[in-house]
């Protein structure tokens, strides 16, 4: 890395600074001041405000770019909008202090936001135009709509205004036509998100969308241009500016317009309706231009994607909005942006839509699989459910596509056709495919409403849903299975998570077929076929079942399916599958995929613990989620692979002892029933085996156990589930398993005993007796350890044990001298004194007293806790005392080998 690259780490690009005009200067000076001397408060009255907003304004005008930075000008800006907001707080105001607002501070303002060419500092400048509104709306409305019409070159048609008195007409285009034209797009996209803005751009849309069809008609053919190399300057100019004039002619037509089509009679009337004078053979123009410069748009394939998205919504919306009722409008949508042949009773004159789509574009927008997918994908974002499931009767030329009953349908088959080809480029591809996804979360919302939801739409629509979820689920069952076997393993990870969303809204569709069956067995069945409550659930679980457990695609395809159905049901069905995961774990290829599965499992039975009615009843159901767990994963861990057990450790117990805290005590206890029975079946062995090969099995599985008993008590220990104290309450045979476990064969066991008993998950927790003792027993048995890597595992977990026993030792002299406990941070004491109000309650409901549910609290008295920690001082003492005595007595003597004095240092 260079200097000069050093130098530039870390440092943000500067904003350039709002271009004020010098004239702003010349007016400021020219207002009147006011007398602020008169005033009774000067420190509080509008005057001396309005003086202190003069000064400001002052400042922010001054043109020398060199002196004034935009950080400066913030100072500035921040300033008026504080001396504004104390401004805004007077009712009544001189009819100077109004003179100045209204011919400097509020056009300058206003025109502020206009002239800069970053869209943050624009976003910083509304604030100011709200305050502005509040004390003066209608010199705000007026300064925005001179403004708006000098922003797009449109004055010439408005010289009747009597607003433009407080702009300079020359002078503001000068600056305006000086910005690029997907800067002034953009900026009257962010004016309409704003409630003084948005009444500006109702009254001068037409206006606007004349500016657009000017800007796209002069943009199209030099996007089209093959002189312009592909990532040159000038074409990725070219996209953004075609890019942001079509989303604000999109954002012109549906927020503005189209919302009230149905009340109005469509686009035209609204637009005419919001002139000063309505001239209809001008908005006819303006509209039809629109209507093809859309198809230019989407068929151009030197234009971005989203470009060409938004042009082929604006085309749905131009189409919706003519007003037709719901038929007429699904038979438009399907003849002229998908090319169907629909016999129609009745034709349909347009006022700005052609009577014959013959424009070149147009065709060559259906001869590209992009251009068509950008179209269905508008269909399905904006048809209204009564248009997309309105019937079609399709000419007999088209039936090839014998499913298009429907728009809807119409539109699938369009996709679906682009999904099938091969040979897509990756971007098309992940468009294609989330085109695709998006059609099956539509049509699963769709059915969702009609079919549960029954009372919010209409009988005819429902039993028109009905018959689609039937054949969508008997027709294309196969073609949509088939993308997720060929494409679940695409190299493209956005083509997998689309591939993933195709899956998951394929079983919504089927879940609420199944709703609307069971809800209604007596619904209508489609003639392609019929299904029966649960069929197509049932069809698909068996279908991924039967995949070998090698195909990674199963466990994400059984975790997608576990979020939708009962997991006892599934573990019921499939009685091996957690079996057959658990021996997967044990391949480190396959393991985060086997924890896919086991993750979707755990967190589908919290979320059927928490809705079941009731405590006691989500303890019934929480103990058959651990019955299912405990003998797969207690046999998983005895298995003899090491590989296995750390995997475990690794991607399984965490979440499990998480999701079922009380599962750890059965799996202990469920290890050591596994140790006092071996000794009865291998004696039955006896017989039929030597006894040294017997004793060598036993020693191997026993070894096995020990070490399964350390790792769980390990990540039980490290999310505070269990104590030292708690093991002999637990199964007696726990702290025996541990005192062999000392003695372990395998290195690697012994360091994770070791850290076992030196890590904790507080520092001041005080270690047991039975920790200590089974910590220097460790330490003598492994004082000659050969293994190096035991040795720097042993110093880390020593290391570990000596910053523990200090801060012990500091917490528990603190309150011998003290008498009291160390103050927590107030988090942990609202917590604590919640949970011990709550025990306390539930305590005297049960007819406990407060001391005794305290005491079952582990909260003690003064004396009792001094008298504790005086034993744990005495302990650590002890350790100490013992550990200096191993570490020089037991290693440091002549004559010691190297492993013995490398373990004393």
């Amino acid at each position: 890395m260079g200097i000069l690259q050093k130098d530039r780490r870390g440092t943000k690009s500067a904003k350039a600074p709002i271009p004020v005009p010098s004239f702003w200067l010349e007016r400021i000076n020219a207002a009147p001041r006011n007398d602020t001397a008169s005033s009774p408060q000067t420190g509080s009255s509008a005057a001396v405000v309005v003086s202190q907003l003069r000064d400001q304004l002052l400042l922010l005008a001054t043109s020398d770019s060199d002196i004034v930075t935009w950080l400066d000008q913030n100072k500035y800006l921040k300033t008026i909008q504080s001396q504004l907001t104390a401004l805004a707080r007077h009712s009544q105001m001189e009819p100077s202090t109004l003179q100045f607002l209204r011919s400097v501070a509020v056009p300058m303002l206003i025109e502020c936001f206009f002239l800069p060419q970053d869209t943050a500092i624009r976003r910083q400048i509304l604030p100011i135009i709200k305050l502005l509104s509040t004390i003066d709306p209608s010199c705000v409305d007026g300064a925005l709509q001179a403004n708006l019409l000098a922003f797009i070159d449109a004055q010439g048609y408005y010289r009747e205004l009597d607003t433009f008195s407080v702009v300079d007409r020359q002078l503001s285009v000068n600056y305006y036509s000086r910005q690029p034209l997907c800067v002034r797009a953009h900026a009257l996209e962010v004016l309409a998100g704003v409630p003084q803005g948005l009444p500006v751009i109702q009254r001068f849309v037409s206006d606007i969308l004349v500016y657009c069809a000017n800007a796209l008609q002069n943009a199209l053919p030099d996007l089209r241009s093959p002189k312009l190399g592909q990532g040159s300057v000038e074409l990725v100019a070219l996209r953004e500016d075609c890019t942001q004039v079509i989303r604000l002619v999109f954002l012109c037509l549906s927020k503005i317009i189209a919302q009230d089509s149905e009340k109005s009679g469509g686009i035209l009337a609204i637009i005419l309706a919001s002139m000063r004078t309505p001239l209809p053979g001008h908005v006819e123009k303006t509209l039809s231009r629109l209507y093809l410069l859309c198809w230019d748009l989407v068929g151009c394939e030197h234009a971005s994607l989203n470009s060409r998205q938004v042009a082929a919504m604006v085309l749905v919306l131009l189409i919706q909005g003519t007003g037709l009722p719901p038929a007429q409008c699904a038979i438009e949508l399907a003849q002229r942006t998908l090319g169907i042949d629909v016999r129609s009773q009745q034709t349909v004159e347009s006022a700005y839509l052609p009577q014959k789509e013959a424009s070149e574009s147009r065709q060559q927008s259906m001869d590209n699989a992009v251009s068509m997918v950008c179209v269905a994908r508008a269909i399905v974002s904006l048809a209204p459910y009564d248009v997309a499931l309105a019937t079609l009767d399709v000419a007999v030329a088209d039936k090839t596509l014998t499913v298009s009953k429907n728009l809807h349908e119409a539109v699938f088959t369009h996709i679906a056709s682009v999904c099938g080809r091969s040979q897509l480029a990756p971007a098309v591809k992940v468009v294609v495919f989330e085109s695709m996804a998006t059609w099956l979360q539509e049509t699963a919302r769709m059915l969702d409403r009609c079919l549960v939801q029954t009372n919010t739409v209409g009988k005819e629509l429902c039993v028109t849903a009905f018959e689609l979820g039937q054949r969508i689920l008997v027709l294309q069952r196969e073609r949509i299975m088939g993308y997720l076997w060929s494409y679940w393993d695409d190299p493209l990870d956005a083509v997998q998570a689309r591939v993933k969303a195709i899956f998951e809204a394929f079983l919504d569709i089927g879940l609420a077929m199944d709703k609307a069956i069971t809800q209604d067995p007596e619904a209508p069945r489609s003639t392609a076929g019929s299904l029966e409550p649960s069929e197509f659930i049932n069809d698909v679980l068996d279908l991924v079942l039967t995949m070998d457990w090698s195909r990674k695609v199963k466990y994400a395809l059984l975790a997608t399916l576990c979020m939708r159905i009962d997991v006892l049901d599934l573990l019921a069905r499939q009685p091996d599958l957690l079996p057959s995961c658990l021996e997967t774990l044990a391949q480190v290829n396959m393991a985060a995929r086997a924890s896919t599965l086991f993750d979707a499992i755990l967190e589908r039975s919290a979320g059927a613990i928490k809705e079941a009615e009731g405590e006691e009843e989500g303890l019934l159901l929480e103990d058959k989620y651990m019955d299912v767990w405990v003998a797969p994963v207690a046999q998983a861990l005895c298995k003899d692979d090491e590989t296995s057990r750390r995997m475990l450790a690794q991607h399984l117990l965490p979440e499990l002892f998480a999701t079922h805290p009380r599962i750890v005590g059965a799996i202990l206890r469920a290890l050591t029933a596994d140790s006092q029975q071996q000794p009865q079946a291998a004696s039955h062995e006896m017989a039929s085996q030597g006894r040294a090969v017997v004793a060598e099995q036993r020693h191997s599985a026993d070894a096995c156990r020990q070490h399964a008993l350390i790792i769980v008590l390990k990540t039980a220990r490290s999310q505070d589930l269990l104590t030292f104290d708690q093991l002999a309450t637990i199964d007696s045979g726990i702290v025996e398993m541990l005192s062999r476990a000392v003695y372990h064969p395998d290195w690697s066991v012994r360091a994770d005993m070791l850290g076992l008993l030196c890590e904790a998950r507080k520092l001041s927790s005080p270690l047991h007796e039975i920790e200590y003792d089974l910590l220097f027993k460790l330490l003598r048995v492994s004082s000659n350890a050969p293994s190096a890597d035991f040795r720097q595992q042993q110093h880390g977990a020593l290391t570990a044990l000596a910053t523990r026993l200090v801060t012990v030792a500091t917490h528990a002299e603190r309150i011998v001298s003290t008498g009291k406990p160390p103050v927590p941070s107030q988090k942990i004491r609202h917590r604590e004194k919640a949970k011990r109000e709550a025990a306390v309650a539930q305590g005297q409901r049960e007819g406990k007293t407060e001391d005794q549910v305290l005491r079952e609290l582990g909260i003690l008295t003064r004396d009792e806790m001094v008298q504790q920690a005086q034993v744990t001082l005495s302990r650590v003492e002890q350790a100490v005392n013992q550990w200096l005595d191993l570490a020089v007595r037991g290693c440091l003597y002549p004559g010691a080998g190297f492993s013995k004095v490398a373990m004393g240092l």
